[in-house]
């Protein structure tokens, strides 16, 4: 009877520790399951974060540009502007002394040196128009570059 409790203790021993062993090996099983999974997610985290990271510098660097294209848009805007009130101005000193040729009795000499000066006139008055023509290309060319 020894013989069999003894047979029995040993048997019991042998099936409880071939089951403690199985148990141990499927929790580390999941264990390295869950610890693979959660590197390759730390891996797809990482890869979106570089992405995202190119993207925003993509997107400073398009802000940048796009910053610089509106500035020579406005200085462009503005260049114009003040060449055209140049000319306004011009055309309105021009009619001045037009109209003081034609109104006045002035000497002869007077007449021509005003004639002169509304001639300067004018010429200043088709220069600015070429600059406010060249003014204008170079702002279409700003408005049609990207």
């Amino acid at each position: 009877m020894r013989i069999a409790q003894k047979l029995g203790i040993i048997i019991c021993l042998f099936i409880t520790t071939q089951s403690f062993y199985a148990q141990q090996i499927a929790t580390s099983l999941t264990q390295e399951m869950l610890l693979k999974k959660e590197k390759d997610d730390a891996k797809k985290t990482l890869e979106n974060q570089k992405e995202l990271q190119k993207r925003q510098d993509q997107l400073k660097q398009d802000q940048k540009k796009a910053e610089k294209r509106q500035k020579k848009i406005e200085d462009a805007q503005n260049k114009i502007e003040k060449t055209k009130k140049e000319i306004k101005k011009t055309e309105d000193k021009n009619l001045k002394i037009q109209n003081e040729i034609n109104a006045n009795k002035l000497p002869e000499n007077k007449i021509h040196q005003k004639m002169i000066k509304s001639k300067e006139q004018e010429l200043e008055i088709l220069k600015l128009q070429s600059k406010l023509t060249e003014q204008q290309q170079n702002l279409t060319k700003i408005l049609d570059s990207k």
